[in-house]
């Protein structure tokens, strides 16, 4: 291996790794999941985070995710589509409106993730 090669490895890590920290932000932030949630669109975010991330826990990639949000009443969701693995898999998410981040829930709508 080249010099010019091993550089080329080490910033593409480098590269990979701050992508890496940066989708999680949230992650690293202790007040992050005390947020109030008080409309759907404040859901999206960790929605998308949390279904991703748990394909990921199991070196399952993802792509094209979409998503559409709601306001029921007191109630907000967040009703996502993802491909996994070159499947379609709908997530969805709610929470109390005003309620904090960390009462969120979610539902992932294939059985490779139970």
């Amino acid at each position: 291996m080249t010099i010019t090669h091993q550089g080329e490895i080490a910033m593409s890590l480098l590269i990979a790794t701050l992508f890496a920290f940066a989708g999680q932000a949230g992650a690293y932030d202790p007040h992050y999941l005390d947020r109030t949630i008080n409309s759907a669109n404040d859901l999206v975010a960790w929605c998308r985070a949390e279904a991703e991330s748990r394909y990921a826990a199991r070196g399952m990639s993802t792509y094209q995710w979409t998503s559409s949000q709601v306001d029921r009443g007191n109630t907000l969701f967040v009703d996502g589509k993802l491909r996994a693995e070159g499947q379609d898999i709908v997530v969805r998410c709610s929470v109390a409106r005003g309620a904090q981040l960390r009462y969120a829930s979610i539902q992932i709508d294939d059985p490779r993730i139970r």
